[in-house]
C-alpha cells in the first residue's frame, strides 16, 4: 500500500501517492505521461461528464458565483479573491472551476490600506478626466460580465502609450508575456481570447472594417467565427466577452460602431522620461496599494449598485457600476459621468469630422433647418451634389443610394449625439428618409439631471 514499507530490510522507499504525483509534476502534468495518454484520459472524462449530464462553465480569471465575484490570483496555490457586498478576502480555492492559460501571471499581493494616490503620481502625464476613465475601465474589467467598453490609447510616438497599456494589463489580468500583436483575422482573435481575459493589442496601424466588427462583438459578448478549417460545411464559432485595449498612433475609433463602445485616451508627448527598468520598479511598488483600492471600490460598487440611478447611456452596465463605486474612488461623485460625457463628445466630434457622409449630412441640415423628408435616392442626389460640387467624387463616397443607406446607419449614433435624428421607412416607392433636429444629447451628465431618463434599478445586473 502507498505509504507503507512491507520490508524493513528493503532498499525500496514507498511514498504517499500525493508525494509521488508532486515529485513528477512538470509544467502542470506528470512528466512520464505522453500526449496520447493525456488525450485519451481527457476524452474519457469528457464522455463520462457528457453521459452524466454534468456541465460547468470554466471562465478565465474572473467568475460570478452566488452573491460573490471570484478572481483567480494567478498564484501557485490557486487561491482567489472573493468579493461580496460585505467586503473581500483571499479564499484558498474558488468554488468555480477556473481556466488558467500559460500566459497568466499573479496579481500583486494586496496591502492595507489601499490607495490610488501612488497610481495617480505614476500617471502624472494624464489629465484628471483621463485618469478617471482609466481607473473606471480597470475597475469594470474586474467584473465577471460585460459588456466592456474598449479602451483605446492613441497618441504620437513617445507619448507613453505602451507603458499605460502594460499597466492596465497588469492591474486587471497580469500576464507573463508582453502585449499582443494585432490579429490578422478572426481565427487569430479567437486564439487570443481563448488564452487571455483582458486582451491588449499593441501598435495597431489600421483597423479593417471586418476586424473592427469582430472586436465590437468580442467586447459585447457575441459569437465570432466562420467555416472550420479543412471543411466545406462545418462552422467553428467562439462566444466570449473580453475587456479589450487597443494601442496605436492613428485614430482607431474611426467607425461609428467601434467609437460607440470605446473610451479614447489621447496622449501628448512626455515632458520627462524614465528608463524602462525604473518604470517597472515603480509599477511593482504601487501594485499592492492599487489592487487593494480596486477591490475596495468593487465592494462598494456591488453594495450600492441597486441604490444609484444613472443616465440611460451607451454601456449602461459599466456606467452604473462606476457611479455606484464612486464613494471609494479618488474623485468626487459625478466626476465620472462628466468625464465620460466629455470623452464621448470628443469621440463623436472626431468621428463626424473624419466621415464624409456625416459631414455632408450636417451641411444638408444647415440648408434644411426645419427638417427634410424624401426618398433615399433623392437624398443621395442632394448629398452628392454637396459633396462633389466640381464632379470630383471623394474616394470613400458611396457609389449609390443603397451604400449611402448603410453608411447612414453606421453614422446615425454619432449624428444623434450631435442633435440630428435620421429615420428610415420602407414604402412601395422605396426607402423614405426623414432628417430632423432633436435636443442635443451629447452632454450625458446634463441630460441625466435635467430629465427623468434613468435606468430602473430593478433591471440592473446584481452580484450581491
Amino acid at each position: 500500500m502507498p505509504g507503507e514499507n512491507p520490508s524493513r530490510d528493503s532498499n525500496v522507499k514507498f511514498y504517499p501517492l500525493g508525494e509521488v504525483a508532486r515529485s513528477y509534476l512538470n509544467n502542470g502534468r506528470p512528466a512520464s505521461v505522453g500526449e496520447t495518454s493525456m488525450r485519451d484520459a481527457r476524452l474519457a472524462l469528457e464522455a463520462q461528464a457528457y453521459l452524466n449530464g454534468i456541465q460547468q462553465e470554466a471562465p478565465l480569471r474572473t467568475a460570478a458565483h452566488g452573491h460573490a465575484i471570484y478572481i483567480d490570483r494567478g498564484t501557485t496555490d490557486w487561491s482567489a479573491f472573493e468579493i461580496t457586498s460585505a467586503g473581500w478576502k483571499v479564499e484558498p480555492r474558488s468554488p468555480v472551476p477556473n481556466l488558467r492559460s500559460k500566459r497568466a501571471a499573479a496579481f500583486a499581493e494586496p496591502t492595507a490600506p489601499g490607495s490610488f494616490a501612488p497610481l495617480q503620481r505614476l500617471l502624472g502625464h494624464l489629465d484628471n478626466d483621463q485618469f478617471v476613465l482609466f481607473v473606471s475601465w480597470c475597475l469594470w474589467a474586474l467584473s465577471p460580465t460585460g459588456p466592456y467598453p474598449i479602451l483605446i490609447v492613441t497618441g504620437e510616438a513617445g507619448s507613453g502609450k505602451n507603458t499605460l497599456v502594460r499597466l492596465a494589463q497588469r492591474l486587471v489580468d497580469p500576464v507573463a508575456g508582453d502585449l499582443l500583436q494585432p490579429p490578422d483575422n478572426d481565427r487569430d482573435l479567437i486564439a487570443a481570447a481563448r488564452h487571455g481575459r483582458a486582451l491588449s493589442f499593441d501598435n495597431i496601424s489600421r483597423l479593417r472594417p471586418e476586424l473592427a466588427d469582430s472586436l465590437c462583438r468580442l467586447a459585447t459578448g457575441s459569437e465570432i467565427g466562420g467555416r472550420s478549417l479543412y471543411t466545406d460545411h462545418d462552422t467553428a464559432t467562439f462566444a466570449a466577452c473580453r475587456p479589450l485595449v487597443l494601442n496605436g498612433i492613428p485614430d482607431l475609433a474611426a467607425r461609428g460602431d467601434l467609437a460607440d463602445r470605446s473610451i479614447v485616451i489621447r496622449l501628448t508627448a512626455l515632458q520627462s522620461r524614465v528608463t524602462e527598468r525604473e518604470w517597472k520598479v515603480e509599477a511593482d511598488r504601487i501594485g499592492p496599494a492599487t489592487i487593494t483600492a480596486l477591490l475596495d471600490a468593487l465592494v462598494t460598487g456591488i453594495a450600492r449598485i441597486e441604490e444609484v440611478t444613472t443616465a440611460n447611456v451607451r454601456m449602461a452596465d459599466f456606467a452604473s457600476m462606476i457611479v455606484a463605486a464612486e464613494q471609494s474612488l479618488p474623485w468626487k461623485e459625478g466626476a465620472f459621468l462628466r468625464a465620460y460625457a466629455d470623452n464621448r463628445r470628443d469621440v463623436v466630434d472626431a468621428l463626424v469630422s473624419g466621415d464624409v457622409v456625416a459631414l455632408m449630412v450636417l451641411k444638408h441640415v444647415e440648408q434644411h433647418p426645419i427638417g427634410w423628408s424624401g426618398l433615399m435616392s433623392d437624398l443621395y442626389d442632394e448629398l452628392t451634389a454637396i459633396a462633389v460640387p466640381d464632379g470630383r467624387r471623394p474616394a470613400d463616397w458611396p457609389g449609390n443610394a443603397r451604400w449611402l443607406s448603410d453608411r447612414l446607419r453606421r453614422t446615425a449614433p454619432a449624428l444623434r449625439q450631435r442633435g440630428i435624428e435620421i429615420s428610415e421607412r420602407r414604402g412601395s416607392a422605396g426607402a423614405r428618409i426623414e432628417i430632423k433636429r432633436t435636443a442635443d444629447l451629447a452632454t450625458l451628465a446634463t441630460f441625466a439631471t435635467q430629465t427623468g431618463a434613468v435606468q430602473p434599478p430593478q433591471n440592473r445586473r446584481r452580484y450581491s
